[in-house]
C-alpha cells in the first residue's frame, strides 16, 4: 500500500485551467491544496477524477472537492453536481491524501528505459524572460522583458539523437547521417508530434516539447541575466558554430556532448543545430504571456525555433533570440531536445 501511495505522488504533471494549458508541478499545487487554497483543491480533484496528469482516483476526487465545498468554494459545488460526486462510497478521512511527495534537486537524472534518452531536473523559479539588464541590444520580438514564473521540469540533457529517433520510429531523415550519436536533423515540427506520440504510446512517462519558457530558462541557467548558455563571452566558444571553436566539425552537425555543458548540466543549448519549440510563433507573444508556465498558441502556421546551429555565427547563439519556421519544414541544421511532462517514477 505504501508502494503504491509513493507511487501516486512520483507520477505526473497535471493539467490547471489557472494555469493557461500548462503542466503545473503536481508537488506545488498539492502543498497549496493542504495549505487551504480552495482551487487547487478543485484543480486536483478533476485531476483525479479524469486522471489527467495523475492516477484515476474519484475517491480522492470526490474528498478534494468535498474539501473545497466545506471551504466555501462555489465553483466545488457544481464540479460535486456535474460529476455526480455522491456516487461515490468512502469517508473522508483527515488523512486521505496524506503520500509522502517525491523531491527533486538540481542535477537529478533520470534515463528513460525505451530510448536511453537522458533528463536532468532544472528546479524552477520566476525570471526575467526576453530582454533582460545584460543582453544590450534586443529584437523587437525580444520585447518586453518580462517575469515569468517555471515551474520545476526535467530537460533532455542532449538533442535527440539519429539513434534514438531510428529506435522510436525505425527510419533516420538526417543528412549527417555518418554517426548515429548526432543529432537527428531535417525533421518538421509535423514528424516531432508523430515522435512523440509513438514513444508515449510505448512509455510509462509522457514527453512534449520544451516550451519557450522552458527553453530560455535553460539555457540562461536557471533564468540568470546571461546572453550565452556559457555565459557573456561571444569570441570562439567551445560549441559548434560558424564563429564557435568547433574543432573537427566545422559546417556539421557533431556527436551530442561533443562540447562543454552549461552549469545544468545540458549540452548544446547553443550551437550544433537549433531546436523547436511547442509555442506557436507570434512577434508580439511576449505581451499575451501568461505569468505562470506560459505558452503562446495563437492562430498561424510558424512555431518558435530556438538556439542557434552549425551554421550560424555566435550572435545568432544568444538564450534570448528567437527565430519561426512554419511546421512543415526540414531543414539540415534544425532538431529538437524533450522534456519529460510527467515525474519519472
Amino acid at each position: 500500500m505504501k508502494k503504491i501511495l509513493s507511487i501516486l505522488f512520483m507520477v505526473l504533471f497535471m493539467t490547471c485551467d489557472c494555469f493557461a494549458g500548462t503542466l503545473p508541478d503536481l508537488s506545488l499545487l498539492l502543498k497549496e491544496a493542504r495549505r487551504g487554497d480552495v482551487e487547487a483543491m478543485c484543480d486536483l480533484g478533476m485531476a483525479y477524477f479524469h486522471g489527467n496528469g495523475t492516477l484515476k482516483d474519484p475517491f480522492k476526487a470526490k474528498c478534494w472537492i468535498k474539501k473545497s465545498y466545506d471551504n466555501g468554494s462555489g465553483r466545488a459545488e457544481k464540479i460535486w453536481n456535474d460529476l455526480e460526486l455522491w456516487r461515490y462510497s468512502g469517508k473522508c478521512e483527515m488523512s486521505f491524501d496524506d503520500a509522502q511527495l517525491p523531491i527533486y534537486a538540481k542535477g537529478d537524472y533520470y534515463k528513460d528505459p525505451v530510448t536511453g534518452i537522458a533528463f536532468v531536473f532544472i528546479p524552477g523559479r520566476c525570471f526575467m524572460m526576453g530582454c533582460h539588464s545584460l543582453a544590450g541590444k534586443c529584437k523587437k520580438d525580444e520585447k518586453p522583458g518580462h517575469e515569468v514564473c517555471v515551474s520545476g521540469f526535467w530537460m533532455g540533457k542532449f538533442e535527440v539523437t539519429q539513434k534514438q529517433w531510428h529506435r522510436v520510429m525505425g527510419s533516420n531523415p538526417s543528412r549527417f547521417s555518418g554517426d548515429l550519436d548526432r543529432p537527428v536533423e531535417n525533421v518538421s515540427f509535423d514528424d516531432i508530434k508523430d515522435f512523440i506520440k509513438t514513444l508515449n504510446a510505448k512509455t510509462v512517462e509522457k514527453v512534449s516539447l520544451p516550451t519557450e519558457a522552458q527553453w530560455e530558462y535553460a539555457c540562461r541557467n536557471g533564468g540568470r541575466a546571461v546572453n550565452f548558455s556559457w555565459g557573456n563571452e561571444s569570441y570562439r566558444p567551445d560549441e559548434n558554430c560558424g564563429t564557435c571553436n568547433s574543432g573537427d566539425f566545422h559546417g556539421e552537425t557533431a556527436p551530442v556532448g561533443s562540447f562543454p555543458p552549461n552549469d545544468l548540466g545540458l549540452y548544446d543549448m547553443g550551437g550544433n543545430v537549433k531546436e523547436w519549440c511547442q509555442d506557436s510563433y507570434h512577434k508580439d507573444a511576449y505581451s499575451r504571456h501568461a505569468k505562470k508556465n506560459p505558452r503562446y498558441e495563437g492562430k498561424g502556421q510558424s512555431r518558435v525555433i530556438r538556439g542557434g546551429s552549425f551554421a550560424d555565427n555566435t550572435s545568432r547563439l544568444r538564450c534570448t533570440s528567437r527565430d519561426e519556421s512554419i511546421a512543415g519544414m526540414r531543414i539540415d541544421h534544425l532538431g529538437f531536445r524533450l522534456v519529460l511532462e510527467t515525474m519519472p517514477l
